[in-house]
Protein backbone atom coordinates (compact mmCIF):
# COMPACT_ATOMS: atom_id res chain seq x y z
CA UNK A 1 0.00 0.00 0.00
CA UNK A 2 2.90 2.21 0.71
CA UNK A 3 4.30 1.96 -2.57
CA UNK A 4 1.61 3.85 -4.26
CA UNK A 5 1.29 6.61 -1.40
CA UNK A 6 3.71 8.94 -3.10
CA UNK A 7 1.52 8.35 -6.35
CA UNK A 8 -1.49 9.09 -4.88
CA UNK A 9 -0.12 12.36 -2.84
CA UNK A 10 0.75 13.76 -6.72
CA UNK A 11 -2.86 13.05 -8.05
CA UNK A 12 -3.87 14.58 -4.88
CA UNK A 13 -2.03 17.69 -5.42
CA UNK A 14 -3.11 17.60 -9.38
CA UNK A 15 -6.83 17.35 -8.25
CA UNK A 16 -6.11 19.91 -5.62
CA UNK A 17 -4.77 22.00 -8.55
CA UNK A 18 -7.72 21.43 -11.19
CA UNK A 19 -10.21 22.32 -8.26
CA UNK A 20 -8.89 26.31 -9.38
CA UNK A 21 -9.32 25.67 -12.72
CA UNK A 22 -12.15 27.26 -14.60
CA UNK A 23 -14.49 24.20 -15.52
CA UNK A 24 -13.85 24.50 -19.50
CA UNK A 25 -10.25 24.36 -18.37
CA UNK A 26 -10.76 20.98 -16.77
CA UNK A 27 -12.55 19.41 -19.46
CA UNK A 28 -9.73 19.73 -22.26
CA UNK A 29 -6.44 17.85 -21.68
CA UNK A 30 -4.58 18.70 -19.09
CA UNK A 31 -0.61 18.07 -18.11
CA UNK A 32 -0.05 16.66 -14.98
CA UNK A 33 0.88 19.47 -12.60
CA UNK A 34 4.26 18.74 -11.36
CA UNK A 35 4.76 19.04 -7.19
CA UNK A 36 8.03 21.03 -7.88
CA UNK A 37 8.45 24.08 -6.12
CA UNK A 38 9.11 27.37 -8.34
CA UNK A 39 12.01 27.80 -6.22
CA UNK A 40 13.54 26.01 -3.41
CA UNK A 41 12.57 26.68 0.19
CA UNK A 42 14.98 28.31 1.81
CA UNK A 43 13.46 28.27 5.30
CA UNK A 44 13.27 23.70 4.81
CA UNK A 45 15.60 21.48 7.01
CA UNK A 46 15.50 18.33 7.73
CA UNK A 47 15.23 17.90 12.09
CA UNK A 48 17.71 15.78 14.02
CA UNK A 49 15.34 13.10 14.73
CA UNK A 50 14.21 13.02 10.59
CA UNK A 51 18.15 12.76 9.69
CA UNK A 52 18.03 10.40 12.63
CA UNK A 53 15.54 8.06 10.54
CA UNK A 54 17.13 8.33 7.23
CA UNK A 55 18.07 4.76 6.27
CA UNK A 56 21.86 4.06 5.60
CA UNK A 57 22.90 4.98 1.91
CA UNK A 58 20.76 7.40 1.16
CA UNK A 59 22.57 11.20 1.31
CA UNK A 60 20.27 13.05 3.97
CA UNK A 61 21.95 16.94 2.63
CA UNK A 62 20.74 15.54 -0.89
CA UNK A 63 17.24 14.50 0.39
CA UNK A 64 17.16 17.88 2.48
CA UNK A 65 17.82 19.99 -0.65
CA UNK A 66 15.09 17.60 -2.92
CA UNK A 67 12.38 18.10 -0.10
CA UNK A 68 13.33 22.07 -0.16
CA UNK A 69 12.18 21.58 -3.44
CA UNK A 70 8.38 20.34 -3.41
CA UNK A 71 5.16 21.30 -2.15
CA UNK A 72 5.29 21.27 1.86
CA UNK A 73 2.27 18.82 1.65
CA UNK A 74 4.54 16.30 -0.33
CA UNK A 75 7.34 16.60 1.40
CA UNK A 76 6.32 13.83 4.60
CA UNK A 77 5.12 11.43 2.23
CA UNK A 78 8.22 11.65 0.14
CA UNK A 79 10.67 11.81 3.44
CA UNK A 80 8.80 8.44 4.28
CA UNK A 81 10.55 7.04 1.43
CA UNK A 82 13.66 7.15 2.56
CA UNK A 83 13.24 6.46 6.64
CA UNK A 84 13.31 3.27 7.97
CA UNK A 85 9.65 1.46 7.39
CA UNK A 86 8.14 0.20 10.71
CA UNK A 87 8.92 -3.28 11.80
CA UNK A 88 7.13 -5.82 9.50
CA UNK A 89 6.86 -3.56 6.71
CA UNK A 90 8.80 -3.35 3.56
CA UNK A 91 10.77 -0.84 2.72
CA UNK A 92 9.79 1.65 -0.52
CA UNK A 93 12.05 2.88 -3.12
CA UNK A 94 11.14 5.71 -5.07
CA UNK A 95 13.14 5.57 -7.92
CA UNK A 96 11.87 8.43 -10.16
CA UNK A 97 9.59 12.14 -9.59
CA UNK A 98 7.91 12.61 -12.79
CA UNK A 99 9.76 15.85 -13.16
CA UNK A 100 13.07 16.39 -15.13
CA UNK A 101 14.07 19.25 -12.76
CA UNK A 102 13.76 17.32 -9.41
CA UNK A 103 15.03 13.69 -10.54
CA UNK A 104 18.94 14.81 -10.35
CA UNK A 105 18.08 15.69 -7.07
CA UNK A 106 16.83 12.29 -6.61
CA UNK A 107 19.94 10.85 -8.15
CA UNK A 108 21.83 12.36 -5.47
CA UNK A 109 19.68 11.07 -2.94
CA UNK A 110 20.51 7.76 -4.17
CA UNK A 111 24.41 7.86 -5.33
CA UNK A 112 25.67 6.31 -2.16
CA UNK A 113 23.55 3.67 -2.34
CA UNK A 114 26.36 2.31 -5.01
CA UNK A 115 29.16 2.44 -2.35
CA UNK A 116 27.89 -1.09 -1.55
CA UNK A 117 28.75 -2.09 -4.98
CA UNK A 118 31.94 -3.40 -6.18
CA UNK A 119 33.45 -1.11 -8.98
CA UNK A 120 32.73 -3.29 -11.84
CA UNK A 121 29.25 -4.31 -10.19
CA UNK A 122 27.63 -0.05 -11.29
CA UNK A 123 28.56 -1.52 -14.48
CA UNK A 124 27.10 -4.92 -14.15
CA UNK A 125 23.75 -4.34 -12.41
CA UNK A 126 21.00 -4.56 -14.54
CA UNK A 127 18.69 -2.74 -11.40
CA UNK A 128 18.36 1.04 -12.65
CA UNK A 129 18.59 2.82 -9.59
CA UNK A 130 18.70 6.24 -9.40
CA UNK A 131 22.77 8.23 -8.77
CA UNK A 132 24.61 5.71 -11.26
CA UNK A 133 26.40 8.02 -12.93
CA UNK A 134 26.54 10.38 -10.08
CA UNK A 135 28.20 7.23 -8.58
CA UNK A 136 30.35 6.49 -11.42
CA UNK A 137 31.86 10.32 -11.49
CA UNK A 138 32.43 10.24 -7.85
CA UNK A 139 34.36 6.60 -7.73
CA UNK A 140 36.67 7.96 -11.15
CA UNK A 141 37.74 11.13 -9.00
CA UNK A 142 38.48 9.47 -5.72
CA UNK A 143 40.40 7.07 -8.14
CA UNK A 144 42.52 9.88 -9.64
CA UNK A 145 45.82 10.87 -9.24
CA UNK A 146 46.23 13.91 -6.53
CA UNK A 147 46.76 17.28 -8.79
CA UNK A 148 49.51 19.11 -8.30
CA UNK A 149 50.43 22.65 -9.38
Amino acid sequence: MRRTSLALVAATVVAAGACDQPRRAIMGPQEPRSFRLAAPDPDFHLSASERAKVRHGFDADALERLLANVEPAVRPMLLEQFQWPKPGEPADNVMRLGDASLQPLLDEVWAPMWDQFSPDAIDKETKDFPGREIARQRRAARGAPPRTE
